[in-house]
């Protein structure tokens, strides 16, 4: 057993494990040498959901039933936590930890790939990304809105919505997501405004297209 399930182990003893994987910005393949090491872990035998901050880990733990109801955009949820959804896209290739009992349920959650799932998605990201913006317009988390404008484009190209961020979004994001507390990153902060208003009015548009 890895170091990490060691540990987890240890914060949870009453708990079992059902699952571990990478999210935030390595299931994004984003990370770089300032980038914490982001985890999220399932349990059994466990009451909602916390997260637990350690040093250059974050661990976002949840109860089974927790992680099912995020993955289902429950609104009991936090939008904070609705809005990563989509890190279950790249779980493949980030995987740690599967327990075998779990794998059936883990399967029926895994269809990201679907218009209902984009357009809650969606709407979780913009009413995350929207309460940042309006709290303050000079946030690292903001390069998540070129992030969705990339894929938005890649859905319309392809038909499928995955992680696929398509140019021009992924160089501004990636530039501004290493440069957003810098000169640089202010003049993104316009555009930035701009596409935000740009995903409000294409989940309008999904929306009175009979998916709402």
């Amino acid at each position: 057993m890895s170091h990490l399930l060691k540990n987890i182990e240890g914060l949870f003893p009453t708990s079992k494990i059902l699952l571990v994987y990478y999210c935030g910005s390595i299931a994004y393949g984003l990370q770089d040498k300032d980038s914490d090491e982001d985890v999220t872990v399932v349990l059994d035998n466990f009451n909602g959901n916390i997260h637990l901050n350690l040093d250059k880990l974050d661990l976002f733990v949840f109860s089974k039933e927790r992680f099912i109801q995020r993955q289902h955009f429950d609104e009991t949820i936090s939008s904070y936590h609705r809005a990563s959804a989509d890190t279950l896209m790249s779980i493949d290739k980030n995987m740690i930890y599967l327990d075998p009992t779990f794998s059936g349920e883990l399967e029926n959650v895994r269809n990201c790939d679907s218009k209902d799932f984009m357009l809650k998605h969606l709407e979780a990201q913009i009413d995350y990304g929207k309460m940042r913006f309006d709290l303050t317009q000079n946030l690292k988390s903001h390069y998540h809105i070129f992030r969705l404008r990339g894929m938005i484009d890649n859905y319309d190209k392809t038909g499928h919505y995955n992680l696929t961020v398509l140019e021009p979004w992924y160089k501004k994001m990636t530039d501004y997501k290493r440069n957003w507390d810098h000169e640089i990153g202010k003049t993104y902060l316009k555009e930035l405004e701009v596409e935000l208003q740009y995903l409000i009015d294409y989940r309008d548009r999904m929306m009175s297209g009979g998916l709402g």
